[in-house]
């Protein structure tokens, strides 16, 4: 329960300070309100979650369109109406729709093809193709990570799958932010879904940084455990044979020690525990850590002094 409680604040910390930063932007901009512009601003560097956050959106669209036009979200078309293409706004309604940034590169020769569909099948959208090889890597994870369950563990893995911040819940998430009325999300609006995929993005993140780190932190125990002279496992170094083959048994016997690997959903073996408050501290330490190394890159503080450290958006 600490850890979850460690997380739950985490997150809420780093999406008010991802509203504050966003809010900053509109404000330069003249703009009352945030945008979702200025939310993807922020998260500019991060290719790929942009594009995870753009295929979500288009998908939204369609699922609203398709819901405007009559249907139940598209579930109730017909499959021979589709294949006699007797009506083209169906077919057309199960398209997905492309989000454009107002920062990209546009020329009027690119929008005249795009509009007349004169596109090849080369041109194909390098962000889609990202998106499409991250969405097949996730897949493949969760394909491993329910490869041995039962009824009963896979029923409790889907339920964690569909858990969602806003998707019904866009008060009680609005509740959990707790946001002063100069910073609150405008009701209705794609801004509450897009911070809600973001902190979904932020606890995965920190979750799998917090099982890396745990994992890391057994191996170095394990090996210790394993090569200390109090335990009497180290294997005199002073015998016969020449260093290259020493060397290559210690890396045997190392690979013989090495733990499981960790994932979200994998049911614990006896021998491995839950992820503690430790964990997630020090993943986000490091988080942090690596961000403002990129980011201050051989600057310092020639001035002195305290200097507050401005937090990153994980």
């Amino acid at each position: 329960m600490d850890t979850v409680n460690l997380v739950e604040d985490i997150v809420r910390g780093q999406l008010i300070e991802l509203i504050v930063q966003a809010r900053g932007l509109a404000v330069r901009r003249g703009a009352r309100y945030l945008t979702a512009e200025d939310l993807i601003f922020l998260i500019r560097h991060d290719r790929g979650k942009v594009n995870r956050l753009r295929t979500y959106l288009s998908w939204k669209d369609v699922r609203k369109h398709a819901k405007d036009s009559g249907g139940d979200g598209g579930g109730g078309v017909e499959v021979e109406t589709l294949e006699d293409g007797a009506d083209d706004k169906l077919a057309a309604k199960a398209q997905k729709i492309t989000i454009k940034l107002p920062w990209e590169i546009t020329t009027i020769y690119s929008e005249v093809l795009k509009q007349s569909g004169h596109q090849s099948d080369d041109e194909e959208d390098e962000d889609d193709i990202e998106a499409h090889e991250a969405s097949i890597q996730r897949l493949k994870e969760a394909d491993d990570a329910t490869r041995q369950m039962t009824r009963e563990e896979y029923q409790h893995y889907s339920d964690c799958r569909q858990a969602s911040f806003t998707y019904r819940k866009a008060k009680r998430f609005r509740e959990f932010l707790n946001l002063p009325p100069h910073l609150d999300l405008k009701a209705n609006d794609d801004t509450v879904d897009i911070v809600g995929f973001l902190a979904f993005e932020m606890v995965r993140s920190l979750t799998l940084a917090g099982l890396s780190v745990k994992k890391s932190l057994e191996e170095a125990s394990l090996l210790d455990e394993y090569t200390s002279p109090v335990m009497g496992k180290r294997k005199a170094t002073s015998l016969g044979g020449s260093a290259e083959k020493r060397r290559r048994e210690e890396e045997e016997e190392r690979d013989e020690y090495t733990l499981p690997v960790n994932s979200l959903f994998l049911p614990p073996p006896e021998a491995r525990t839950a992820i503690q408050p430790e964990h997630i501290q020090d993943a986000f330490s490091r988080m942090q850590g690596d961000w403002a190394h990129h980011r201050a890159a051989g600057m310092h503080n020639w001035r002195g002094g305290l200097v507050r450290t401005r937090v990153t958006l994980i």
